[in-house]
C-alpha cells in the first residue's frame, strides 16, 4: 500500500537542510539585480520562502526568475497547512505505489475506461502517460510554459505596485505577513495551464490526460490551443465523458480551470 501522507512530510533531514540554503541562498543573491521598486518584492518572496517546508524551499529555488518563483509561493501559501500531503512522490514512494494494491486497481480502471471507450468508438482508442509525473518533470515545464510566464509577469508587475503603493521600504514580521495575505488572495490572470511544481495531482497518480487514437495517429492529444478544434468540434469531449461515466470507473472530471477536456481526475 503507497503512503499518501508520506510524500509530503517535511522532514529536515540533513540533506533537506543542505537543499534549503542553497535556495536561500538563490532567492537572496537576486536581490543585486533588482530595480529599487522591486527589492521589497524579492524580500519579502525570501521571507516568504525561509518559512516553508524544506521540500518546496528547495523546488523553489529550482524555479527561473523571481517572477516564476512568486507565482509559485502563491499557489503553496493558498495550499497552506495542506502543502506536505499534497507534495508529489519521490522515487521510493512512487516505488511503493507500483507495487501496491492501489497500482492494480488503477490499472484495471484504466482497461475498463479503455475497454468501454473503444466499444462506443469504433476504430479509436485512448491513450493514457499512466507514469507518475516526477517533480523533476514538473519544474522543467513550469520554467517552460508559456502561461506560467504570462500569469508570473502580471502577478509581479502588481505585486511590485501594491508594495510601492503601500510605501513599503523594511521588510519587517508585519510587513511580510501582509505581502503574504495579499499574495494569498490573488487569482493569477491568466490562469496558469500547469499547477506549481510539487502540487500536480499528477505527482501522487491522482490525475490523468488522455488521448484519443485512430491506430498510431493523435486526433486529441492535451494542446491547449486545439481544444475547440479537436475535442469540441470533432465530439472527442463529449464521448470521452460518455466513455468515462459508462465505464463505471473512478475518474471524475474533466477539469474546469484551466479547461482541460482529456485530464481527469483518478478518485477510488
Amino acid at each position: 500500500m503507497a503512503r499518501r501522507a508520506g510524500p509530503g512530510k517535511a522532514r529536515m533531514t540533513a540533506r533537506g537542510a543542505r537543499l534549503l540554503a542553497v535556495a536561500l541562498c538563490a532567492l537572496g543573491s537576486t536581490l543585486a539585480a533588482q530595480v529599487p521598486a522591486e527589492v521589497p518584492l524579492v524580500a519579502c518572496l525570501e521571507s516568504i520562502a525561509a518559512t516553508l517546508p524544506a521540500p518546496a524551499a528547495a523546488a523553489l529555488g529550482r524555479i527561473d526568475g523571481s517572477q516564476r518563483q512568486l507565482l509559485a509561493v502563491v499557489a503553496y501559501l493558498r495550499v497552506g497547512n495542506g502543502l506536505a500531503a499534497r507534495w508529489s512522490w519521490d522515487e521510493q514512494q512512487i516505488a511503493e505505489f507500483r507495487s501496491s494494491s492501489e497500482w492494480q486497481t488503477l490499472q484495471a480502471a484504466l482497461q475498463q475506461l479503455r475497454s468501454t471507450f473503444e466499444r462506443l468508438n469504433p476504430g479509436f482508442t485512448l491513450h493514457v502517460n499512466d507514469e507518475v509525473r516526477s517533480l523533476d518533470r514538473q519544474i522543467e515545464r513550469w520554467n517552460d510554459n508559456a502561461s506560467v510566464a504570462a500569469a508570473a509577469t502580471a502577478l509581479w508587475r502588481d505585486a511590485v505596485a501594491y508594495l510601492s503603493d503601500s510605501g513599503t521600504q523594511d521588510m519587517d514580521a508585519a510587513t511580510v505577513a501582509r505581502c503574504s495575505t495579499w499574495l494569498q488572495a490573488r487569482k493569477p490572470e491568466p490562469t496558469p495551464t500547469l499547477a506549481a511544481p510539487g502540487l500536480s495531482l499528477h505527482g501522487q497518480a491522482r490525475a490523468f490526460d488522455f488521448e484519443v487514437r485512430k491506430g498510431d495517429r493523435v486526433v486529441a492529444g492535451t494542446d491547449s490551443d486545439r481544444i475547440a478544434e479537436d475535442w469540441d468540434s470533432a465530439g472527442w469531449t463529449q464521448q470521452l465523458a460518455i466513455a468515462v461515466a459508462k465505464s463505471d470507473t473512478p475518474f471524475r472530471g474533466p477539469l474546469a480551470s484551466p479547461r482541460e477536456p482529456w485530464h481527469y481526475a483518478f478518485e477510488p
